[in-house]
């Protein structure tokens, strides 16, 4: 498995397969790079895969004890990892909590970004009189407790119920769903997870979606339960050229449920 270090020291995990027009997934909320799976096994036939593990999460370091994490962070890391191999022009994809990491490396970089997808994603964690398409902080809130109080029983607990809740899956398929999800890698540290919810709670980037200039493929399921599909509407609204597209009876992982689909909608769009 190859790594790279970053130039604070930091030993950063990542996967890469395939040749052809690089694209680069960012896993969501205290996962990592083994949930992208059935995308590097399909799509690296047409395409050069590259999956990375966030900081703290996976096989990447952490760095020092309880440091404190930024989505910047991730994204330094991220621009360092794509100067070492050598990548000049990628689509980035994130899932999820990296709505906020793909949009931030686009703002700061911009002329790196071929296109971008956002997957279950979300401008806004947080639901406000403005916004209803987030969580309410009570929610999160409840959240914090239980995991301060039973981390990663509750933490496995929490993604199973809702990242597929709801959605219609064979029992073989659900089986090897789990398995990737709770990976041997899994879970990050408790504070990684703690510091990135809180990030979520801080983090708005509503007003700068209308500045996405480059093409931009937007999934969600309809019956989403962490970033509701209000939300990928949003999204669509405001970034200019932007294709959204909702699967129904699908939630919060549909790279992982409905993987023929996601894959299908990536390889036309980065063809297009």
């Amino acid at each position: 498995m190859p790594f790279f270090k970053t130039t604070d020291g930091i030993n950063l995990h990542y996967r890469i397969a395939g040749k052809g027009k690089p694209i680069i997934f960012i896993h969501g909320w205290a996962m990592n790079s083994h949930v992208w799976k059935y995308q590097m096994d399909e799509l690296l036939k047409d395409f050069q895969i590259i999956a990375v593990d966030l900081r703290g999460h996976g096989e990447s370091e952490c760095g020092i004890r309880n440091a404190e994490y930024g989505f910047n962070i991730f994204v330094q890391d991220l621009k360092e990892l794509i100067n070492f191999l050598g990548i000049e022009k990628f689509t980035l994809a994130g899932w999820s909590m990296s709505s906020f990491i793909i949009a931030r490396y686009y703002f700061k970089y911009p002329k790196d970004v071929e296109k971008l997808i956002f997957i279950g994603g979300t401008p806004k964690f947080l639901s406000e009189n403005d916004y209803p398409h987030g969580q309410p902080m009570t929610t999160v809130k409840r959240l914090e407790q239980n995991l301060k109080r039973d981390y990663k029983n509750y933490l496995k607990e929490f993604c199973e119920k809702l990242f597929i809740s709801g959605e219609k899956i064979e029992e073989n398929r659900l089986s090897k769903i789990k398995r990737l999800m709770f990976n041997e890698d899994f879970p990050p540290p408790p504070y990684i997870s703690l510091q990135t919810l809180n990030l979520l709670v801080k983090n708005d980037i509503r007003d700068n979606l209308k500045h996405i200039k480059v093409p931009t493929l937007i999934v969600h399921g309809d019956i989403d339960k962490i970033c509701p599909v209000g939300a990928g509407k949003y999204m669509a609204k405001e970034i200019p050229d932007s294709k959204l597209v909702i699967l129904e009876g699908v939630g919060h992982a549909p790279f992982l449920t409905q993987p023929e689909k996601i894959n299908k909608e990536i390889k036309d769009f980065c063809y297009d």
